[in-house]
């Protein structure tokens, strides 16, 4: 059994090249400022499933970049 999920994310078409090429029939390229993309380590956070927990997490990340 599953349970419902939000995934907050963004991306450049060209990270998803053959996704992308399928549902429009071209490829995108990779920007010269994403050349290392692959390379790069991935992030994610996992939450409660509860606004409250989102909002801590948003007003964290910025507390950080502030600080």
């Amino acid at each position: 059994m599953t349970s419902p999920a939000v995934v907050l994310a963004t991306a450049h078409p060209a990270k998803f090249p053959d996704a992308v090429e399928q549902a429009t029939g071209q490829r995108p390229a990779l920007p010269d400022r994403l050349a290392d993309l692959y390379r790069r380590p991935e992030r994610m956070e996992g939450l409660a499933n509860e606004a409250e927990a989102l909002k801590r997490l948003i007003r964290a990340r910025i507390a950080g970049r502030n600080a």
